[in-house]
């Protein structure tokens, strides 16, 4: 007995249920039987039927057979008006146990994730993320390089261009000589033709 309460209030219900199936079956089994009885004897009522006494006498078992089996019927639909019963009790059962798990799991959450931290949270998460882009905006900057624009950039840009389309051509450059040379050069031939111009080779 004492083991019987220390089960738990599910499986209770469960082997209460399997229990009435079982008695269920065994009344369905008895009706079956009543009902074939029935037949038996209303088949030798009616073979015995120039026989009043004869055929009276199977049709008073067939009434007493049919009322065992109006008894049978009627506590098998009592029966089974209970199984229904202990199967919708457990499925409440189940429903307010899921609800008790999903109340203790929402606490739970909602114990370890106060919306005030998930505010702060957020809004820490929203000042990271603006300091990270921030930061990303200062580190690709080029305005960080002194002395460099875009125009310069465009300019050099343009000038390889245009080196690369119109090529220059090298100029060779000669040597520079001096005027002094020129000059003495220039004085040593007059002299050498007054040389050759005076008759003896006179000067």
């Amino acid at each position: 007995m004492g083991n019987f309460f220390g089960k738990s209030k599910a499986i209770q219900i469960v082997e209460s249920i399997q229990s009435l199936q079982n008695v269920e079956q065994t009344l369905q089994c008895l009706i079956d039987k009543y009902q074939k009885q029935i037949d038996e004897q209303r088949s030798k009522a009616k073979k015995k039927m120039n026989c009043k006494s004869e055929s009276i006498r199977h049709v008073k078992r067939i009434l007493v057979i049919r009322h065992h089996q109006k008894q049978l019927e009627n506590r098998m639909l009592s029966l089974l008006h209970k199984r229904y019963t202990l199967e919708s009790l457990n499925v409440t059962k189940m429903h307010l146990n899921a609800i008790k798990l999903t109340t203790k799991t929402f606490q739970q959450f909602l114990k370890a994730n106060d919306i005030d931290k998930v505010e702060d949270m957020q809004e820490t998460l929203s000042e990271m993320i603006s300091d990270a882009c921030e930061l990303n905006e200062v580190i690709s900057s080029t305005d960080l390089i002194d002395g460099i624009d875009d125009d310069d950039i465009e300019n050099e840009y343009n000038e390889m261009l245009s080196e690369i389309q119109h090529p220059v051509q090298p100029q060779i450059e000669f040597p520079t000589v001096p005027t002094s040379v020129f000059a003495t050069k220039e004085s040593d031939r007059l002299i050498g033709d007054r040389l050759i111009a005076l008759p003896g080779g006179q000067i």
